[in-house]
């Protein structure tokens, strides 16, 4: 937790999501979020409950795009998947790799 100290929200504290899922494939992480996102180590925060739709544009909600550029690396499609959730999406990526 976190306590905002300043601004119309001072003494307001903000609750972080856990991350236990995303450390439990944080290589795996790394490698889709430069891939797919161009993204360095380092340089975003995501938590169990990220979703593609926190990397669309703004004005939108559309991960088709992002989907297409999933699909292109790692040969899995949005159906093979509970949600849309990046836990989930390592967790599909890591059982195919597993069986091969």
């Amino acid at each position: 937790m976190t306590e905002i100290k300043g601004g119309k929200f001072k003494g307001k504290t903000v609750t972080y999501a856990p991350t236990d899922r995303v450390e439990a494939y944080r290589r795996l992480a790394d490698e889709f979020m430069m891939e797919v996102f161009d993204f360095l180590p380092g340089d975003y925060l995501i938590t169990d409950e990220s979703s593609l739709r926190d990397f669309t544009d703004f004005a939108s909600s559309d991960t088709l795009p992002i989907w297409r550029r999933i699909t292109d690396i790692y040969k899995i499609e949005k159906t093979d998947t509970p949600s849309e959730r990046l836990v989930d999406i390592f967790a599909e990526i890591q059982v195919r790799r597993n069986i091969q």
